[in-house]
């Protein structure tokens, strides 16, 4: 696989002319990880920033009791981690590599050299953490404030809004889910996420397809009602 073609696809990187894309190839780790894998734990820190090149991964947290809620998913192009002048998730924060992934790892050191010769990077990062925060205190607003099936609605818009593609009407979703992942993003059962999926496909919210897709206007009419 070619690293220096997927570096220039990451959404960070997309303003770099090709001899700062060169490098970055020569001072970071290309590095395949097989799905199911665990990246990142509160005990398995890593000081350094994961440019996620292919593939999809989930950031999640744990109770004490052990049940999981995904604070998100990730797909080609994203970037998570931290080093100490930076911090994409924080501390008590898994990564699971929901597919067969290629991740680029920066180092701390080199991260920040880098960075120092390319302000500009460093103020995407902070366009990137601010729409994550953003994103996290809707999502948080609606599961402490909705119904079952409004979040679920609500989750499944913003993700085909940043991973899908549209068509007419209906906009998929660009990445794999399970009813446990989508249960475990909303805060139900996945017994109860598994209904009300078959209610919207039925009620013709969503469709399934080579992807998930959503209706967007009639989403959009429910959300807003």
């Amino acid at each position: 696989m070619d690293k220096l073609f997927l570096l220039s696809q990451i959404s960070l990187l997309d303003e770099l002319p090709m001899e700062e894309l060169h490098i970055i190839d020569q001072i970071s780790e290309m590095k395949p990880v097989k799905k199911g894998t665990l990246i990142l734990s509160p005990d398995k820190k890593i000081e350094a920033l994961f440019l996620l090149k292919k593939g999809q991964v989930r950031l999640y947290r744990m109770n004490a009791s052990g049940k999981q809620f995904t604070v998100d998913i990730l797909v080609d192009g994203n970037i998570f981690g931290e080093t100490s002048t930076l911090s994409l998730t924080d501390d008590q924060i898994y990564a699971e590599a929901m597919t067969d992934t290629y991740l680029c790892l920066l180092g701390k050191k080199e991260f920040e050299t880098f960075i120092e010769k390319n302000p500009k990077i460093a103020l995407k990062l902070i366009h990137i953490l601010s729409t994550r925060l953003k994103e996290l205190y809707s999502l948080s607003e609606k599961i402490a404030l909705s119904d079952v099936k409004y979040r679920i609605l609500y989750l499944l818009l913003k993700l085909s809004e940043k991973t899908g593609k549209r068509k007419k009407e209906w906009q998929t979703i660009g990445m794999k889910l399970t009813h446990q992942d989508i249960a475990s993003m909303v805060g139900a059962s996945r017994e109860t996420t598994s209904a009300v999926m078959s209610q919207l496909k039925r009620d013709g919210f969503i469709k399934k397809g080579i992807h998930l897709a959503i209706h967007v206007e009639k989403a959009l009419e429910l959300l807003d009602y």
